[in-house]
């Protein structure tokens, strides 16, 4: 290759005396089934396409941002200076992911998960308070759900926590808000909602209890907050 420190360093050379760790790689994609290796330096990862090929090189903050591990897929995807998706052995899934590091793991998941909640949280709180304003004449009163403006409330708040005071407990809040929605749904569909609704549940079920394997495994780590 000729992109020798395409992502910010121009050497990948191991510190004197260490033995970096080798991965082997499956190049995935369309009419793609290369063999790479990602070698694993105490400050970046180096990724070769052959043994002796200028490797791209990643820093190691880019991990989790335009070099994403996706451990439930064993795969790593790049997307600088080109996009690139990688097949990894279920060793080096947790080899690269001991390597990131669960502070960064846990950052990038909680980020992720708040990411979509906050919105939905922000509508509903919304639909909540519009559901306390008199109908307009001739129209259908809303009823009022303490319940949904509750949560909603609780959510926004939680969004800001994972954002300025990020703590592993916030996997188990919004499993618990994934578990009241799907519990919503869920009645829904025993007082005649169409049956289509139950692959939602299923989708939320399996959210929530992911959030809980999170706070498992993250339980004791020290999330940074985001930086301004």
């Amino acid at each position: 290759m000729n992109d020798e420190g395409a992502l910010g360093v121009t050497s990948s050379q191991p510190a004197k005396g260490a033995v970096p760790v080798v991965l082997p790689l499956r190049e995935v994609g369309k009419n793609s089934d290369r063999q790479w290796t990602l070698t694993l330096h105490p400050s970046h990862l180096a990724l070769a396409d052959a043994p002796d090929a200028q490797p791209y090189v990643i820093l190691r903050e880019h991990l989790m941002k335009s070099a994403v591990l996706i451990e439930g897929m064993r795969a790593l995807s790049i997307q600088q200076p080109r996009k690139i998706s990688f097949q990894l052995a279920p060793a080096g899934v947790v080899a690269l992911a001991d390597w990131i590091g669960k502070p960064s793991l846990a950052a990038f998941y909680l980020k992720r998960r708040y990411g979509s909640v906050v919105l939905w949280a922000a509508l509903l709180v919304a639909g909540s308070l519009i559901s306390l304003l008199p109908p307009a004449q001739g129209g259908v009163e809303i009823p009022f759900d303490p319940y949904t403006l509750g949560f909603g409330l609780l959510m926004l708040v939680a969004s800001a926590f994972a954002r300025w005071r990020p703590h592993p407990v916030l996997f188990l809040v919004d499993s618990a808000w994934f578990v009241y929605l799907a519990a919503r749904l869920t009645v829904g569909v025993l007082n005649g909602r169409s049956m289509l609704w139950l692959a939602l549940v299923a989708l939320l079920a399996w959210v929530a209890v992911n959030g809980v394997k999170h706070f498992y495994r993250f339980r004791s780590t020290r999330i940074e907050p985001k930086k301004s």
